[in-house]
């Protein structure tokens, strides 16, 4: 650990304990406003750390940083006796709710205060830029294009990427509006798209993810190829030589990145076009692969386009051949389209989705165009079917290597029948771990002919790993509020978001519209935590002020042992004359503990899981 780790990790501590102290102190000023004496003012909870006594109160930080309490004089009814003046039971119904809000308002005086100050000096965020939306999703099939700023969702303003999946997953059944700002325009348009819900997620989505910065910056990694080579940080990438025309830089990119070779980069450097050649670290991982992946060539969804209808295209069947170019992955389609020159005809084979009838040769007078390429390969989403065990050898890999080509069919593992790609990936997954040679049952189809069944033995071999030490920056930016008002309104904005946001939540899990796994609990807190504090304090502080309000929503909702189930109690006691009975208030505590016992082993679990690398 380095001293800047450690810095974050006490800025974190820090951070959090402010929260917890803030929420406390609102109990403890509460209390002596109305002349209660408070015995214990403690952040954590559990056996002491360390504390101090003055003016009757012990002071302490306790082991156990799951929250923090004030106990005060009196706090639990005893028939026996008289309450002494200074006690809690002493006090008047109104004076004891007020000491039990005492920590919700001052969470919520914390936001109102600290958000505008934050806001007024620049908080770091990631700009709502969007990069080509997710195949098969609601925002692929609304068209809209990589580069895009989304400036509102459903009515309200988004200034963080975070917004937008937030604003989706909380928003109401049916369309949504969308208000956005294409690459290259400055006028504004507003979409109609309707959310579904994503299993993996656990809530709705429409299928974004951040983009990069629009002016195409680049970000080098620190005693990288690039950076010997003299690229740098800041710098504008215009294009990668030898990458295919009519690519954006971000699929350049991605076409460098795929072929692992030499490379020369365009950039401009201060308005200067330079040109850099940079050779790639080509190192073996540690990990072994068989290097067998699935064959992605199934046609998973379409957008309509005029030359969608001119291949021959429809969704669920399988595309084999373009200009006599098998493909075997999604970046295959455009590399058919490309490689063959625009003359010529067009021809394409599909297998239909119906595996009884045969291959199907569409041809077509004239090629796309590059311009028209592009939108081919946006238009069509290629993918694996989870149900099949087609295989593709990866070209340099282990398997190609032991014979197997692409088109295979896998029927067993190490003897072991399989059914489903999930079926290899479990079993190859730990073989290859343990680096065992395995052998693979596979059926090959020659034509018309009847499959051949052949016994290849495929021993795992390390993968290797291209890199060039540089990358296209995140759409990084800072919002900055510009004046007092500004600030102040957008500060009552942002925490009336939040705590609107927190409630929409809880809903959306009694309607099972939102998972309960997406609940995090103090490892997922500090976690974030960590990285926003990587950020600045400014970062950080804007994620307290969103802790410090799901922390008041959180303590009134009417749960015994939180100050919301205090606050029923004293409205019921309003309600009916009197206090409720010992019994009744012994049994609500219990059923409240427990019930907040469950909870955090729940969402502690859930933080664990998140922590802990996904299965096959």
């Amino acid at each position: 650990m380095d001293l800047v780790e450690l810095a974050r990790i006490l800025q974190v501590v820090f951070g959090i304990g402010l929260v917890i102290f803030v929420h406390e102190a609102g109990h403890f000023i509460a209390a002596r406003l109305c002349g209660v004496r408070a015995e214990v003012f403690s952040l954590g909870f559990g056996p002491r750390m360390f504390g101090f006594h003055r003016g009757g109160t012990l002071y302490q930080v306790a082991w156990l940083p799951l929250g923090g309490y004030v106990k005060m004089a009196g706090e639990f009814p005893d028939p026996s006796r008289t309450p002494a003046s200074d006690e809690l039971q002493a006090k008047s119904v109104g004076q004891r709710f007020f000491i039990y809000s005492g920590g919700v308002i001052m969470n919520v005086i914390f936001a109102l205060v600290a958000f505008p100050l934050v806001l007024a000096s620049g908080v770091p965020v990631l700009r709502p830029v969007v990069a080509a939306p997710t195949p098969g999703m609601p925002a692929w099939h609304a068209g809209i294009p990589a580069g895009t700023e989304v400036l509102a969702v459903g009515g309200d303003e988004v200034y963080d990427f975070f917004h937008i999946p937030n604003e989706v997953a909380l928003s109401d059944a049916g369309p949504i509006q969308l208000t956005l700002r294409y690459p290259g325009s400055d006028s504004l348009h507003t979409l109609s798209i309707t959310p579904v819900y994503s299993d993996s997620g656990g809530f709705k989505q429409i299928g974004v993810r951040p983009g990069v910065d629009p002016s195409h910056r680049i970000q080098v990694a620190p005693d990288g190829p690039a950076t010997k080579a003299g690229l740098m940080d800041g710098d504008t990438l215009v294009s990668i030589s030898g990458a295919p025309a009519g690519l954006t830089p971000v699929r350049q990119m991605e076409w460098a990145l795929e072929r692992g070779e030499a490379i020369v980069v365009r950039i401009l450097r201060q308005g200067q076009p330079l040109e850099l050649p940079i050779v790639p670290d080509s190192t073996p991982a540690d990990q072994k692969l068989f290097g067998i992946e699935p064959m992605q060539n199934l046609i998973k969804d379409l957008r309509p386009g005029p030359w969608i209808d001119r291949m021959g295209l429809k969704k669920g069947a399988r595309l084999l051949e373009v200009n006599g170019q098998p493909i075997r992955r999604p970046t295959d389609l455009g590399k058919a389209l490309r490689g063959t020159g625009e003359a010529g005809p067009l021809t394409v084979v599909i297998q239909p989705s119906d595996p009884a009838l045969d291959p199907q040769r569409t041809e077509y007078a004239t090629r796309p165009v590059a311009s028209e390429i592009a939108s081919i390969e946006d238009d069509v989403y290629l993918d694996y079917d989870p149900e099949s065990t087609l295989a593709h050898a990866s070209g340099g890999r282990a398997a190609q290597a032991a014979g197997l080509k692409s088109g295979d069919r896998i029927r067993a593992v190490n003897g072991q029948s399989v059914q489903t790609w999930r079926d290899v990936l479990t079993i190859t997954r730990e073989r290859a771990t343990n680096s065992e040679a395995t052998a693979f049952t596979i059926d090959r189809q020659d034509g018309s002919a009847p499959p051949t069944s052949l016994i290849l033995t495929i021993a795992p071999a390390p993968l290797v790993r291209h890199a060039y030490g540089f990358g296209l920056e995140r759409a990084n930016g800072i919002y900055r509020t510009e004046s007092i008002s500004e600030s102040i309104r957008a500060g009552a904005q942002a925490s009336w978001r939040f705590l609107t946001d927190a409630w929409m939540t809880l809903q959306k899990m009694f309607l099972r519209e939102v998972s309960t796994e997406n609940l995090g609990g103090i490892i997922a807190i500090s976690t974030v935590s960590y990285d926003w504090a990587s950020q600045g304090w400014a970062k950080l502080f804007f994620f307290l002020c969103m802790l410090s309000i799901n922390l008041a929503f959180l303590n009134v909702l009417p749960i015994p042992v939180l100050d919301g189930g205090h606050l029923a109690f004293c409205v019921v006691e309003v309600i009916k004359g009197s206090p409720v009975s010992e019994r009744t208030l012994g049994y609500s505590q219990v059923i409240g503990l427990v019930l907040i016992l469950t909870l955090t082993i729940y969402v502690t679990y859930q933080d664990v899981l998140r922590l802990l690398p996904s299965g096959p």
